[in-house]
């Protein structure tokens, strides 16, 4: 698979081993400007519903556990129409299963036995039943202050849990640490450009089940943005190929406590400085200092026409409460993407279609509100 350097251009045939360039910069999958809708597989209702269209064809067999394919789902909020895309319906209980199951099954084919993940819960939650389901050995390095639930799951999955005190940041180094000194594959759903191309089968799927009428905007939860990033690179294909004539906002939401896409963004930077946390958020999924991708986030939003919107911890409380009145039963921090869609509402218009991604389950992070 041949990808490039989002930073310095290089373009290589992609080695797992090497998870990023020699730059610093993370591997990218290649730019494509086709896409044909009869390569769609018609019969399958899994991210590999796409897999000619991701480039993936040599992987035949893939194990899947049913990544993809999840709900759409119309919604009123306070009177106005909005879309809930139910990404917490996946095998794992986050959006998170649409690049893991690609990223695993890319893995085990190039002949990859043992993986290396940080996570505050989610990506290792996901990793660990990947690896259960293709036989990879995967040990996992999360914060001491994770959600119990999460860390349970990723625990029965049969990862190696390793608990890291202090700031989710010191995960990662951890995480660096150990892949740097033994033979596992650091299996990062920041830089791996696999999991990158399967992410970027939501776009595809929105397109499909909106019948190829997208909503004016997308809100998204962002921490280190594979989703929303993902979103931008498959809506910008469609729109290469002519099948769409333009890209939805996108609106990343981060919370107040710790928003460094939101400091960068208004402040007109190309870059994302590192920024300390104030304090712990309710939306731990979001709760990351330096996104690897921060150039790329940036770029994203702004080419789409969309902002950064910053919401509170009261609010992301309240939100979920809400929600779940609704009978929506997400976890906090895609709470937070719901907190901002009064903010998206006065910017695009209260007539605008939006749509939401609901990017974990409730059940991951129980809370009364």
């Amino acid at each position: 698979m041949q990808v490039f350097c989002d930073r310095c251009g290089k373009q290589a045939d992609f080695n797992p081993k090497e998870f990023r360039c020699a730059c610093g910069g993370a591997w990218e999958p290649p730019e494509q400007a086709d896409f044909n809708p009869k390569k769609i597989d018609q019969g399958n209702h899994t991210v590999w519903r796409y897999r000619e269209l991701m480039g993936l064809e040599a992987i035949d067999n893939p194990l899947t556990l049913g990544a993809g394919w999840t709900p759409l789902v119309e919604a009123d909020w306070d009177g106005s129409p909005v879309s809930f895309k139910l990404e917490y319906m996946a095998p794992s209980g986050s959006f998170k299963d649409r690049g893991t199951e690609v990223e695993a099954n890319f893995l085990k084919q190039a002949g990859i036995s043992e993986v290396v993940e940080d996570s505050s819960g989610n990506a290792g939650a996901s990793l660990a039943a990947y690896a259960a389901r293709t036989g990879l050995r995967a040990a996992i390095y999360a914060p001491e202050s994770a959600s119990p639930a999460k860390l349970a799951q990723i625990a029965v999955y049969g990862a190696d849990l390793r608990l890291i005190p202090g700031p989710r940041s010191a995960c990662t180094q951890a995480v660096l640490q150990a892949a740097a000194a033994g033979a596992a594959v650091y299996a990062s759903h920041a830089y791996n450009p696999v999991y990158l191309l399967g992410q970027q089968t939501f776009a595809w799927e929105m397109w499909e089940q909106n019948g190829g009428n997208l909503p004016e905007a997308l809100v998204i939860p962002v921490g280190q943005g594979g989703l929303l990033l993902g979103a931008w690179m498959g809506f910008t294909r469609l729109l290469q190929a002519g099948l769409i004539g333009r890209i939805p906002k996108l609106f990343a939401v981060q919370p107040e406590v710790l928003a460094p896409i939101s400091a960068a963004f208004y402040a007109g930077e190309e870059e994302v400085a590192e920024a300390a946390s104030k304090e712990k958020s309710l939306a731990e999924g979001l709760a990351i200092v330096k996104p690897v991708r921060g150039r790329r986030i940036l770029q994203a939003l702004r080419e789409s026409g969309g902002a950064v919107l910053t919401v509170s911890e009261a609010q992301i409380r309240k939100v979920h409460g809400e929600l779940a009145r609704k009978g929506f039963y997400a976890e906090p921090t895609s709470a937070a993407a719901a907190a901002a869609i009064e903010q998206v509402l006065k910017i695009t218009g209260n007539n605008a279609r939006i749509a939401i991604a609901l990017t974990g389950s409730g059940l991951k992070s129980p809370m009364n509100s």
